[in-house]
C-alpha cells in the first residue's frame, strides 16, 4: 500500500492511490502534508509544523490542530487501518511526525531527482530527463495551501521549475535545435521578464533560428523593463549577448539559410512530389546530387524549390545552404563561383582568413567540408551550368537543388524537371489564399477570369493579387476590367517592372506618410537602395549611402525585411530582389548621383584602409581624393576578411561608377579599382583586375588625367603579364614609362622599369630584363626608395640567373635579403628566398635550396599565390633532383592546383617540370627493370 500512494504538491495538493484520488481535507491539513511530503522521509517536530502553518502568531490551539490534521491525513492515507493500529505511513516520532513515501512518492522529490541525473547525463538524455520534470507540474504549486512554509516552498518550487526550463532551452540549443527552443524560451521570458539568464537564452536561441533582429528586440524589451520596473540597466552578459548577435558570432554550426516559405503557396502537387522524392526517396536511399527546376520567367521556381526544401530539411540534418546566384538579376552582375564558395565555406565554420582566393583550391576545400555530412545546399537563380559546375560534385549524401531559366539537364548527375504554368483549379486556390476565400467565392467567374488573363503564371498572379490587397475596396470585375484592356495587362503584368512598381507603390507611400519615424526612415532607404547595383548590401554601406548612423541603417533595413520589400542575407547583409530593385531606382531618380558618391566614398575609403592594413609595405595607387569616412578595421586579418567578403560589392561598384557619365563619380570608380590593385595582384584576381582599369584607361582619357591613365596602364600591363599576353602588357608598360617621365614623377618611372623587367622575364628577353632592372636600381637608389631598390635587386638577380650567371645573381640576392629583413618585408623576404633557393639548384647546392624554400613557405604571405606557386614548383624541382620523386609530384600539384584557371605565365614552367618528372620516373623505372634483369 506504501508504494501506490502518490502525493502531487506540483500544482493543487492531491495524493491518489492508484487511480483513486484520496480525499485531503481542508487548506491547513493539505499544508501539514506538503510540509511532511517535503521532508523526503525525514521527521517534522510539533513545533516546526506549528511555525510552518501559523508562523510566529500561533492560535493557542495549535497544537490541538496540529493533532487534528494528522489524525485526519492517517485516515486519508491509510483508510484500511485498524482504529488503534498504527500508520503504515505517517508515523509518530518524538515529539513530531514523519511521511514514510519513499522517492518516488511525492512530485517535486520526482522533478529534483530526475533534474540531478540530468545534470550528469549526456545532453540527449538529459533533455529526456527535464521534459520528464517538467511534464510532472499542473500549475503554480501548492495552490490555495495557506501558512509560511507553503510560501517559501512555492518559492522554491516556482524557481527549480524555472531553472529546469532554462535548462530544457540550454540542451536544445546545445543539440542544434533552437526552433524547439524558442517557444518554451519566449514563454518563460513573458512569466519572468526580469530574469536576465531566460534572456539571454531566448536571445540565442532566436539568432541561432536565423531570427537576429528578433534577437535584437528581445534585449530592447529587457532593457525597458530593468529601467521601468528596477531603475537598472541590463547585466554584463545580456550586453556581451546583444554584442555577439550583432556581430554575428552566434551563429550555429549547423547553417539553416533557407528563406521561409511562401504562406500563399498552393498547388504543384505532382512537380512537389517528384522533387521530394528525388531528394528524399522513400526508401530512405540516398538522394539524388543534382536536382533542377527550370521554367519560363514567373513560372515559380523559386517558390517551389524552397517550399521543397522546407520539407525536406530533415533528411539533412548537417543544415540547408542557400544563395542567390543572381543569374537574371536586373542590373546586377550573376555572383562568381568563388565568391559563392567563399560564402558558404564561412557559413560551415572556415575562417575568412583560410578561405583560398582560388576557384580549384576553394572547390577542393568546399568538397572536403561536406564529407561525412549531409547537406541540402539551394542555388537560387542560376545563370547557367558555367557558374554552377564549381559548386556541384558534392560527397555522397548532400543534394544540390537549382533553379534556373536555362536548362540544366546536361549536368552530370542531374535530374531536370521543368515547371509548367498553373492550371485553372490552381490559380484560383492561389488567388483565393492571398486576396481571401470569401472575396473569391462571391466573384469566382471573376477571380477565374482574371487568372486567365494573368496567364496562369504564379508571378503575374501574385502582383494581381498584391494589388487586389492593397485595394480591399475594388471589386474582382473591376480589376478584371482593367487587365482586359491589352496595353494596360502589358504593362501591368507583362513587363514585369512596371507591374511591380504599381504594386509597391502603395507599400511604399504608406512608409513614406506614416506618423512612425522608422517607417518613414525605411521609406527612404527603399527610395536610394535601388541606385546601387551590387550584389547584396550591409549596414555599413547602407548607412553610408543614407548618410545615417549604422543604429539607424540597421533599424530601416530591419522595417523594410519586415515589409518583405527587402530580405536578409547573412548576419549584416541585406539584398532585394530583382523586380523591387527596379521599382526601387525609379522612385528617386534626381538622388542618383549623391546616393552613388555617398555609397562609392564608403567603397573607396574602406577599401583603401584595408589595403594599407594587410601590408603596409606596399606602395599604393595614386588615385582620386576620397573624403569619405571609412568603415573601422582593427588589423590586417579583418582587413583582408573584408576585402574577401567584400570583393564582389566593390567590383560591382566600381564597374557601374566607371560607367557613369557623371565625372565625380567614375573618379570614385576609379578610387576604388585603385584600392583593389594590390589585393587582386597578389590572389592573381587578374581577369577582374584587367576588366576594371581597362574602363578606368576610358576614363582617364575622357578626363583628360595623364596620373590616372599613367597608373591604369601599370594595371592593366600587370594583368596581361599574369594572363601571359607578354606583348599588350610590354605596349601598357612603354606608354606607362613615358607618362611617368611627362609628368615628372621618379617613383612611377622606376616602378615602370621594374614591371618592364617582370614582364621582359616572363617572356625569357633576360638581357632587356636585367636592363630595365638596373635602370630601376639607379632611379630607386638617387630617390630612396628602398622598397624599389629591393624589388629591382630580386628582378636583375632572376634575370642574371636567366642568362646563367648564378654567382651575379646571388650576390644581388643577398643584398636584398637584407634590406627585406631589416624592413620586415615578409612577402620580399619571401620572393628572396625562392630566387636565391633556386640560385642555389643552378649551383647544384640541393641541400641549401631546400633550406631556403623552406623557409620561404613559412614567411610568404597568406595569399601571395605567385610566390607561393613559385615556391611550390621549386620544391618539386629540388625533391626531384633529389631523387624523392613522390615528394617532388606532391609539390608540383600544390603548384598547379594554386595556379588553376588563371594558370597563365606559370604554363610553360609547370609543363616542363611535368616533363621532367616523367622522364625521372621512367628512367627509375628502367633501372629498376635493369636491376632485377641482372
Amino acid at each position: 500500500m506504501t508504494d501506490s500512494v502518490f502525493v502531487r504538491l506540483l500544482g493543487p495538493v492531491a495524493a491518489s492511490r492508484g487511480s483513486e484520488e484520496i480525499p485531503l481535507g481542508p487548506p491547513r491539513q493539505q499544508a501539514v502534508l506538503a510540509m511532511l511530503a517535503c521532508g523526503a522521509g525525514q521527521p517534522f517536530s510539533l513545533d516546526q509544523l506549528v511555525d510552518g502553518l501559523w508562523g510566529e502568531r500561533p492560535p493557542r490551539s495549535a497544537r490541538q490542530s496540529i493533532y487534528t490534521y494528522v489524525a485526519g491525513l492517517r485516515r486519508a492515507l491509510d483508510p484500511r487501518r485498524g482504529r488503534r493500529a498504527p500508520s503504515g505511513l505517517l508515523h509518530g516520532v518524538a515529539n513530531g511526525y514523519l511521511l514514510d513515501l519513499g522517492p518516488d512518492g511525492v512530485d517535486c522529490l520526482l522533478l529534483a531527482r530526475r533534474l540531478d541525473e540530468a545534470r550528469t547525463s549526456p545532453s540527449a538524455h538529459a533533455l529526456d530527463l527535464v521534459e520528464q520534470a517538467l511534464e510532472l507540474w499542473r500549475g503554480p504549486a501548492l495552490i490555495g495551501v495557506p501558512g509560511p512554509f507553503a510560501e517559501s516552498e512555492r518559492l522554491r518550487l516556482d524557481d527549480l521549475r524555472l531553472r529546469a526550463e532554462e535548462e530544457r532551452g540550454r540542451l536544445l540549443l546545445t543539440l542544434g535545435r533552437p526552433r524547439e527552443a524558442v517557444a518554451g524560451l519566449t514563454a518563460l521570458t513573458r512569466s519572468h521578464p526580469l530574469h536576465e539568464p531566460a534572456r539571454e537564452l531566448l536571445m540565442i536561441a532566436l539568432d541561432r533560428a536565423g531570427r537576429g533582429p528578433e534577437a535584437v528586440e528581445v534585449f530592447e524589451e529587457g532593457t525597458r523593463v530593468l529601467r521601468e520596473e528596477l531603475d537598472t540597466a541590463p547585466g554584463d552578459r545580456l550586453v556581451r549577448c546583444r554584442e555577439l548577435v550583432s556581430l554575428g558570432r552566434l551563429a550555429p554550426s549547423v547553417p539553416r539559410q533557407l528563406p521561409r516559405d511562401l504562406t500563399g503557396f498552393v498547388g504543384r502537387e505532382a512537380v512537389s512530389t517528384l522533387v521530394r522524392a528525388r531528394l528524399a526517396p522513400a526508401d530512405g536511399s540516398g538522394p539524388t546530387p543534382v536536382v533542377a527546376i527550370s521554367g519560363a520567367p514567373g513560372a515559380g521556381k523559386s517558390a517551389l524549390a524552397l517550399h521543397v526544401a522546407h520539407r525536406v530539411r530533415d533528411r539533412f540534418p548537417d543544415g540547408q545552404l542557400y544563395v542567390n546566384l543572381h543569374g537574371a538579376t536586373p542590373g546586377v552582375s550573376p555572383l562568381a563561383p568563388l565568391d559563392v564558395l567563399g560564402r558558404f565555406l564561412r557559413a560551415l565554420g572556415v575562417p575568412g582568413a583560410q578561405v583560398p582566393p582560388s576557384l580549384d583550391e576553394a572547390s577542393a576545400l568546399w568538397r572536403s567540408t561536406l564529407d561525412q555530412r549531409r547537406l541540402l545546399v539551394v542555388l537560387d537563380n542560376a545563370a547557367g551550368a558555367a557558374q554552377l559546375r564549381p559548386l556541384l560534385s558534392l560527397p555522397a549524401g548532400c543534394a544540390v537543388l537549382v533553379t534556373s531559366r536555362e536548362s540544366l539537364s546536361h549536368l552530370d548527375d542531374c535530374a531536370q524537371t521543368t515547371l509548367e504554368r498553373m492550371g485553372d483549379t490552381e490559380a484560383f486556390t492561389m488567388l483565393s489564399r492571398l486576396i481571401g476565400p470569401e472575396r473569391c467565392a462571391a466573384e469566382r467567374e471573376e477571380a477565374e477570369r482574371i487568372a486567365r488573363l494573368c496567364d496562369w503564371l504564379p508571378l503575374a498572379l501574385r502582383i494581381a493579387s498584391a494589388r487586389l490587397a492593397d485595394q480591399p475596396g475594388w471589386s474582382l470585375a473591376a480589376f478584371a476590367a482593367r487587365l482586359d484592356d491589352e496595353q494596360r495587362r502589358l504593362q501591368e503584368l507583362e513587363t514585369g517592372d512596371l507591374a511591380v512598381r504599381a504594386s509597391f507603390t502603395t507599400s511604399w507611400r504608406v512608409l513614406r506618410d506614416s506618423g512612425s519615424r522608422l517607417d518613414r526612415q525605411a521609406a527612404r532607404a527603399l527610395a536610394l537602395l535601388g541606385h546601387l547595383h551590387v550584389p547584396d548590401v550591409t549596414v555599413e554601406a547602407a548607412a553610408a549611402l543614407l548618410g545615417s548612423g549604422t543604429a539607424q541603417a540597421e533599424a530601416a533595413l530591419e522595417r523594410l525585411a519586415a515589409g518583405h520589400l527587402l530580405d536578409r542575407g547573412g548576419p549584416g547583409r541585406y539584398h532585394m530582389h530583382d523586380l523591387v530593385r527596379l521599382f526601387s531606382a525609379g522612385l528617386t531618380p534626381a538622388k542618383h548621383r549623391a546616393v552613388l558618391l555617398r555609397a562609392l566614398g564608403h567603397y573607396a575609403a574602406t577599401a583603401r584602409v584595408a589595403a594599407r592594413l594587410t601590408d603596409p609595405h606596399r606602395v599604393q595607387p595614386v588615385g582620386p581624393p576620397v573624403r569619405a569616412r571609412p568603415m573601422f578595421l582593427a588589423d590586417a586579418e579583418q582587413a583582408r576578411d573584408w576585402l574577401g567578403t567584400e570583393q564582389a560589392n566593390l567590383v560591382a561598384a566600381a564597374s557601374q561608377a566607371l560607367a557613369e557619365p557623371d565625372d565625380d563619380v567614375a573618379r570614385l570608380g576609379v578610387a576604388v579599382t585603385f584600392a583593389l590593385y594590390w589585393f587582386q595582384h597578389v590572389s592573381c584576381q587578374a581577369h577582374d583586375q584587367l576588366r576594371l582599369n581597362e574602363r578606368v584607361l576610358a576614363v582617364s582619357e575622357r578626363l583628360g588625367d595623364d596620373r590616372m591613365a599613367l597608373e591604369a596602364h601599370n594595371h592593366v600591363a600587370a594583368a596581361q603579364n599574369m594572363m601571359g599576353r607578354v606583348t599588350e602588357a610590354l605596349a601598357h608598360h612603354t606608354t606607362h614609362l613615358g607618362l611617368a617621365r611627362r609628368i615628372g614623377d621618379r617613383f612611377c618611372e622606376q616602378r615602370a622599369h621594374a614591371n618592364m623587367a617582370a614582364t621582359l622575364h616572363t617572356a625569357e628577353r633576360y638581357e632587356e630584363s636585367l636592363h630595365h632592372a638596373e635602370c630601376q636600381l639607379r632611379i630607386a637608389t638617387e630617390i630612396g626608395s628602398e622598397v624599389g631598390q629591393r624589388y629591382a635587386l630580386m628582378m636583375a638577380a632572376s634575370s642574371l640567373l636567366g642568362l646563367g650567371r648564378p654567382a651575379a645573381a646571388r650576390s644581388r640576392l643577398e643584398r636584398a635579403w637584407r634590406m627585406a629583413l631589416e624592413s620586415g618585408d615578409r612577402w620580399h623576404l619571401g620572393v628572396v628566398l625562392c630566387k636565391l633557393a633556386a640560385v642555389c639548384l643552378e649551383q647544384g647546392e640541393l641541400a641549401a635550396a631546400l633550406r631556403h624554400y623552406s623557409e620561404a613557405k613559412v614567411v610568404i604571405v597568406s595569399g601571395a599565390r605567385i610566390t607561393e606557386i613559385e615556391c611550390a614548383l621549386g620544391l618539386s624541382r629540388t625533391h626531384r633532383l633529389l631523387g624523392d620523386l613522390k615528394t617532388a609530384h606532391r609539390h608540383w600539384a600544390e603548384a598547379e592546383r594554386l595556379a588553376g584557371s588563371r594558370a597563365g605565365s606559370w604554363d610553360k614552367p609547370l609543363h616542363e617540370e611535368s616533363l621532367l618528372l616523367q622522364q625521372a620516373r621512367d628512367a627509375s623505372a628502367w633501372s629498376h627493370l635493369a636491376r632485377n634483369a641482372r
